[in-house]
């Protein structure tokens, strides 16, 4: 018995250890093989990051290089358009340089071009050379007076009589500068003289070091090179000024081909990139042209040390690899608590599954409730509109035809003849409103009715031009042209609502002359399109045009583009395309100025039925 029973412990013991030896053995797994992993791949993923960021550094690079090109290009032409203006401006044209009001203009451009670009002095010289007025910093010496005809830039600007870049040079101060130039040109009938020129000065260093690094070679930077090669622009002083393919630049270079072929296609015009050895370090180098003047002018490139680069992309690297380390750690306990916690959490989440399904089908009966309610209201809106227009349709009849009565009693009695064409026009005014309430209630029912015909468009739309050129709106001359596109011979007829039509081209034209001037043309044109099996119709105007939040909602209801009508013109001209199987369109002018309407109809087959027509203007 005692035996039995040292047994039965013995047994329950063992049996014990085996499980948790099992369960240690599978947390021991579930440790182990997740960190064997990681480490395992970890190498190849972080090569793969590296390439992938170096990419999307250098793709960065590029991005920036070409941003600061433009940028510098911009701030250039910006320049030379202010010296032109400055050049042509009516006190230089008069040839007044010496006195007060010359230099306030000149003052006065000189802080509007320094308020973007720096540039040391703004300076005014006359046709030999001679410097006229000159504006520069507080404290800076003044060169009124002084000969510069020394300069190749002066020469160069009075020999071509055009704005000119110059080439560097060093300043009296020995600070190297480039100069801005423009003639003064005066032109009469015997033809066109110089007379001196305004330009500005820059210094080329403070100038490029707005854009970028230009003195620590050890992080990204930036360098620039003329047209001619030279260079403008480097961390290296002993590079500034020498040719970029000079000997002394290229022995320290090496007479590295990449970098020479990149610096040549840049020059040419090209924007390039590559990844060469400089002094024992490799650099990314992104190039971009800067044009003025619609030439080549100056190259600019931003140059980084990949170790500059890769620097950054450890440091990521290793901030990704500790938050990867730190999550599957995370994991493997989450994990291992997930095991405990299961069977609770799927209890607390079909809980809330359930609370939630029941909250939606609460929220779906409150909204088919709400639908319905406001389709009773929108139909009961629609019925109480319809039965307000057929109501007011007589009454508004009776007053026109008792209007007419008593104007013709009346006579000529200015008592009450303006009382009475008030009360005429205005009640003309309703029935108008009544009678697009009525077409606009027909056409959401679905009501309404074409009477289709043969038509020829191009008449039809010349008779409405007549119709307009023989009205009168005040001292009004309407200005509207037709331009037939398509070819003589094309078909112009349609199976369409003549009136119907007539009314859509008629709200279109209204709506081109309500903002227009006397003298603005408006241009109706005819073209076929898709392939011949359809006739297209524009009405263009240089007025307003459309804001860009009204132009989607344009053929809604009660849309408007003024603070006059109804809003209705243009969603019933819309109706009766559709009606005609055919679509309507509206879009601002591409050089800023007006709209265009137009719409599309198909073509009717002279074939299908030729007995019908005979188009001899086509």
């Amino acid at each position: 018995m005692k035996l039995s029973r040292f047994n039965n412990v013995k047994e329950s013991i063992l049996k014990f250890f085996k499980v948790n030896n099992s369960i240690h053995t599978a947390a021991i797994f579930i440790v182990i093989i997740p960190l064997v992993l990681f480490f395992y791949f970890q190498q190849e993923t972080e090569d793969s990051i590296r390439s992938s960021i170096f990419e999307q550094q250098k793709q960065v690079q590029i991005d920036s290089t070409r941003a600061i090109a433009q940028h510098l290009q911009s701030d250039m032409e910006l320049i030379l358009s202010r010296l032109q203006g400055l050049a042509m401006s009516s006190i230089i044209q008069d040839g007044d340089y010496t006195s007060n009001l010359t230099k306030s203009l000149l003052v006065d451009y000189y802080k509007k071009i320094n308020s973007t670009t720096p540039v040391d002095r703004l300076f005014l010289y006359d046709k030999n050379g001679i410097s006229i007025i000159d504006i520069a910093p507080s404290g800076n010496p003044s060169y009124a007076g002084m000969d510069f005809s020394f300069r190749s830039w002066v020469n160069e600007t009075k020999n071509t009589m055009s704005p000119v870049v110059s080439d560097m040079y060093v300043g009296i101060d020995g600070k190297n500068r480039i100069a801005m130039t423009h003639p003064i040109i005066t032109t009469n009938s015997s033809g066109s003289y110089y007379n001196g020129l305004v330009g500005v000065v820059i210094p080329i260093n403070e100038f490029f070091n707005y854009y970028g690094n230009i003195y620590d070679i050890q992080s990204q930077y930036l360098a620039v090179l003329d047209n001619k090669g030279t260079q403008l622009v480097h961390p290296v002083d002993s590079l500034v000024g020498k040719p970029f393919f000079g000997n002394f630049t290229q022995n320290l270079t090496g007479h590295n081909d990449r970098l020479n072929n990149l610096v040549k296609t840049v020059m040419s015009g090209s924007p390039s990139s590559e990844v060469y050895q400089f002094i024992n370090s490799e650099r990314l180098n992104a190039g971009y042209p800067i044009i003025v003047e619609g030439a080549p002018m100056y190259s600019v490139f931003v140059i980084t040390p990949t170790s500059f680069i890769y620097s950054k992309i450890n440091e990521i690297i290793d901030k990704e690899r500790l938050q990867m380390l730190t999550l599957i750690i995370g994991i493997i306990a989450a994990v291992l608590l997930l095991i405990l916690f299961l069977s609770k959490v799927n209890s607390t989440l079909d809980k809330s599954v359930k609370r939630r399904t029941k909250e939606l089908e609460d929220t779906n009966r409150k909204l088919e409730i709400a639908n319905r309610n406001v389709q009773i209201h929108d139909d009961m809106q629609k019925e109480f509109i319809n039965i307000a227009a057929h109501e007011l349709r007589n009454p508004v009849q009776s007053l026109l035809g008792f209007s007419d009565i008593l104007t013709k009693l009346i006579g000529n009695i200015d008592l009450y003849k303006h009382p009475m064409e008030a009360i005429n026009r205005n009640a003309k005014r309703l029935k108008r409103l009544v009678d697009i309430v009525l077409e606009v209630s027909q056409l959401d029912s679905d009501l309404l009715t074409l009477n289709k015909e043969p038509i020829n468009l191009k008449e039809m739309i010349t008779e409405i031009m007549c119709n307009y050129q023989d009205r009168t709106n005040g001292d009004r001359k309407y200005n509207i042209v037709l331009e037939d596109s398509s070819g003589p011979n094309d078909s112009k007829i349609l199976n369409a609502d003549k009136s119907r039509l007539t009314q859509v081209i008629r709200n279109l034209i209204d709506n081109a002359l309500e903002f227009t001037k006397d003298e603005d043309e408006i241009m109706i044109n005819m073209n076929k399109t898709n392939n011949g099996r359809e006739i297209e119709v524009t009405i263009s105007d240089p007025g307003y045009g459309i804001h860009p939040d009204v132009l989607p909602l344009l053929f809604t209801k009660f849309v408007k583009k003024s603070s006059r009508g109804t809003g209705l013109g243009l969603y019933v001209s819309k109706k009766i395309i559709e009606a005609h199987g055919g679509r309507i369109w509206a879009k601002n002018n591409e050089n800023g100025n007006g709209v265009t309407f137009g719409f599309s109809l198909p073509v009717q087959d002279q074939r299908s039925n030729p007995d019908n027509f005979n188009d001899t203007n086509q």
